[in-house]
């Protein structure tokens, strides 16, 4: 049996993702945050069908890899939440759009919000640099159509707003922007 390390340090088996003493503590506190913090929008939308099959399927793409730590710091690491790169209380209709979609790890999703904490100018270069790395991997791995495809994924139609990944949707498409 194939064995991995929780974030406590007990090791586990590769096909549990946590032991049970840490996943009762995230459970609760995830509760906390979504009666406490979250918009309740937000939080039916996080335990939502389509938003579990959605986040499994991200995670089934890039490899349970967590794109940042890989070519940006050099680490293979597993990942666990999946990041909104246009943020929820930002653009709704993003919420599904698997190019506004990156697997992380919590270290490196703990990064990421601190750096669009910083200002919206690092906010809007973090945004970019988490595109261009979304391009990268696709680019290296065969392109989107053959991506998106072969995971039964295709985008939404091109969405418009100030923040929407539009621009970086358009760069694969076809004159009359075809969905991928």
């Amino acid at each position: 049996m194939l064995l991995k390390s929780c974030r406590c340090g007990k090791l586990i088996p590769q096909s549990v993702k946590m032991c049970e003493e840490c996943e009762q503590r995230q459970q609760s506190r995830h509760m906390i945050y979504n009666n406490t913090r979250r918009d309740k929008r937000a939080a039916e939308f996080y335990v939502s069908k389509e938003w579990r099959a959605m986040r499994e399927r991200i995670i089934e793409v890039y490899d349970n890899v967590d794109i940042y730590a890989l070519y940006v710091e050099n680490e293979l690491l597993t990942c666990e939440p999946v990041h909104h790169i246009v943020e929820l209380e930002d653009d709704w209709e993003q919420r599904l759009n698997p190019f506004n979609l990156i697997p992380l790890n919590h270290k490196t999703h703990n990064t990421i919000t601190a750096l669009y904490k910083q200002s919206k100018a690092s906010m809007r270069a973090t945004q970019k640099q988490l595109r261009s790395l979304i391009e990268y991997h696709f680019r290296e791995t065969g392109g989107y159509k053959k991506v998106l495809c072969d995971s039964f994924l295709v985008a939404p139609p091109l969405l418009f707003g100030e923040n929407s990944p539009r621009e970086f949707q358009q760069k694969g498409t076809s004159e009359r922007g075809v969905r991928m």
